[in-house]
């Protein structure tokens, strides 16, 4: 397999895994009469680290050349990088909050003061404001800061021992961020070690480590005889790791009393360490082994719904949604096809070709027989 060739079931598992986060924000059970039914899709947030694991393969397997720091590359890595993000990032925000000023929800200072910090993703490392605005794009903050170190990263990896000191590092970083806006008193960003773990890249470096290593796998710079060992199983293991975890959150939740798992250190572990080993395992079946899922997750159709995933991701919990329920229908179930059709031809109409045209426009090309 070449190293920038498309694995169309990666893609095909987005489709999946954000519409599990869309019943995550809007749960269809409620919680007075399906407590339980509740609780359990309330856990549905850990199918975000599907999407972590995912950038850090693709990332690596499209832009492993960017570790070495040529000007060229990564200049051209940032242009590709920033124009698959923030053009549709920053309309839906700016829309977002011209509503929010129009409606009156906001002083003129409030307003800028929130625009600025959803623009800039600052709004990510902080858990006063990282809903606020579009409220899943908190995540790319996480998103951001991974592409912004991959050069680094993809550079300084050569041993497998190199990937523990890349998590440790992470983990660390962390922890001692946390500790010194403590002593600020300021409770405004990095308030708690367990945000921290959850909402930003130091506390999520596993889960991109684990992609960054299927790359290198794939690649050949590294084996995996654990996943090799594995076999077609691979698949099923994967699976059986997912619903572990899945529904170990479910049961943590209910030990703490709290709605989500991740609000616990044992919730976290699952979410951050147990569901990206069981992912590494599903993602390398569906490189390694044509099994029926690989398939299945391969169709055109899925294909298409995978590449619109951002699009979707983005406006599922937005003003759009808002319409959608107020112009055609409150039904979930309506709502939520509906969405899929708007996004579809969100990303056909806006997001796809606004990356095309930023791309085209701002990349250098490379000579022939000359290294960037």
């Amino acid at each position: 397999m070449s190293d920038n060739k498309i694995i169309p079931s990666l893609t095909g598992i987005r489709a999946i895994c954000v519409y599990a986060i869309f019943f995550y924000h809007l749960n269809p059970f409620n919680a007075a009469s399906h407590p339980q039914w509740h609780l359990l899709f309330a856990q549905f947030y850990t199918f975000l680290t599907f999407f972590f694991v995912l950038s850090g393969f693709v990332i690596c397997h499209k832009y492993y050349e960017i570790g070495s720091l040529r000007k060229t590359a990564l200049y051209n890595y940032f242009v590709n990088r920033m124009s698959r993000v923030f053009p549709i990032l920053f309309i839906l925000i700016t829309i977002t909050f011209i509503l929010y000023y129009r409606a009156g929800l906001g002083t003129t200072a409030e307003t800028l003061k929130l625009y600025l910090l959803n623009i800039s993703l600052l709004k990510g490392f902080s858990y006063d404001y990282h809903l606020t605005g579009i409220g899943p794009s908190w995540s790319m903050s996480v998103e951001e800061l991974f592409y912004a170190l991959s050069p680094l990263i993809f550079l300084w990896i050569r041993r497998k021992s190199d990937f523990i000191k890349l998590i440790l590092i992470g983990y660390a970083l962390g922890v001692i961020i946390t500790f010194l806006f403590s002593l600020t008193g300021n409770t405004t960003f990095f308030s708690t070690y367990n945000f921290t773990f959850y909402t930003t890249f130091f506390g999520r470096s596993f889960e991109f480590a684990c992609g960054v290593y299927l790359a290198l796998v794939l690649k050949g710079r590294f084996n995996a005889p654990l996943l090799q060992r594995a076999g077609s199983l691979a698949l099923y293991i994967g699976w059986g790791i997912v619903a572990l975890a899945v529904f170990g959150q479910y049961w943590v939740a209910g030990i703490y009393n709290t709605t989500h798992a991740a609000h616990t250190w044992p919730g976290l572990l699952l979410n951050n360490i147990v569901m990206p080993i069981g992912i590494t395992f599903i993602f390398y079946s569906f490189i390694y082994h044509n099994t029926w899922m690989r398939r299945l997750l391969s169709t055109t159709l899925l294909v298409a719904l995978g590449n619109a995933t951002y699009s979707f991701y983005l406006l599922h919990t937005s003003f759009v949604l808002s319409a959608i329920n107020k112009y055609i229908s409150a039904s979930l179930a309506i709502s939520f096809f509906v969405m899929i059709a708007v996004a579809f031809l969100f990303h056909k109409t806006v997001e796809q070709p606004l990356a095309i045209y930023f791309r085209r426009r701002f990349s250098k090309k490379i000579p022939p027989g000359t290294t960037a």
